[in-house]
């Protein structure tokens, strides 16, 4: 198995764009707070931490779990349906949630 991408990486990548996007939108960024929120609560029901390991270990599930959700092949993948009106896919909300949870508790920059 593949080691997991830095928070870091995560956090400085492209999906900074996607967070911007989103903060800018007062809808978007309503959804983007109540994924935040979701992040934690399944945490805390987890007995997780709120810290570094546990958000990159969250969101190298995340990673995998698109990769096994998408293909190369057409007609192969399983459609992902966009989330809250934002015209984006699940995984792409909570990865930009998980991102922003870990700038907002100063976990990552």
């Amino acid at each position: 198995m593949c080691e997991p991408i830095a928070l870091e990486t995560w956090t400085t990548g492209p999906i900074r764009a996607t967070i911007a996007k989103m903060a800018a939108d007062p809808w978007r960024s309503a959804v983007l707070d109540h994924h935040q929120d979701e992040v934690r609560a399944e945490l805390s029901a987890a007995g997780a931490p709120l810290d570094r390991a546990t958000l990159t270990l969250y969101l190298h599930v995340l990673s995998r779990a698109m990769d096994y959700v998408g293909t190369d092949i057409p007609g192969d993948a399983l459609p992902l349906a966009r989330v809250h009106d934002t015209g984006m896919d699940w995984f792409t909300v909570r990865i930009a949630a998980t991102c922003q949870l870990a700038i907002s508790e100063g976990l990552a920059t």
